[in-house]
Order: structure tokens, then sequence, then C-alpha cells
């Protein structure tokens, strides 16, 4: 599995190559087994992208806690 840094620097390069697989499967001259195999890429990329996101999403939570934890120590003083 790809540590949580390298998801976060693949996320852009992955997101264009999906949306060039997307315009690739528009291509009416794809057989059914080239439509399927830009699929399959396809999946994998958007899993990668979606894992990168929700890590993204968990270190942004993260660190809204801890400066809310922050703000509700320095009011308490």
């Amino acid at each position: 599995m790809a540590r949580a840094t390298d998801k976060l620097k693949n996320f852009e390069a992955n997101y264009a190559k999906l949306e060039e697989l997307v315009q690739a499967m528009n291509a009416p001259e794809l057989t059914l087994k080239e439509s399927l195999d830009v699929y399959e890429k396809a999946v994998k990329l958007a899993d990668a992208c979606d894992s990168a996101l929700e890590y993204a999403r968990q270190r942004a939570q993260a660190l809204a806690d801890i400066h809310a934890e922050q703000d509700t120590e320095e009011n308490d003083l």
C-alpha cells in the first residue's frame, strides 16, 4: 500500500490520468475489451484519488480538532 504522503503527491497526476481515461472511454472506435481495460484502469485511479482525499480529510479534521482544543485551553485561562 502506498504511503499517505505518496498518495497526496500523486493525487494531481492520478486525477489528470483519470480524466484522460474518461475521455478515452467516449471514443467510439474502442472495442469492448479496450473499453473494459480502460474502465479497469479508471476504477483503480479513482480508488487511489478517493484514498488520497480521505487521508487529506482526516488530516484536516485532526488539525481542526487540535486548533479547537488549543482555543478551548486558551479560553480556560
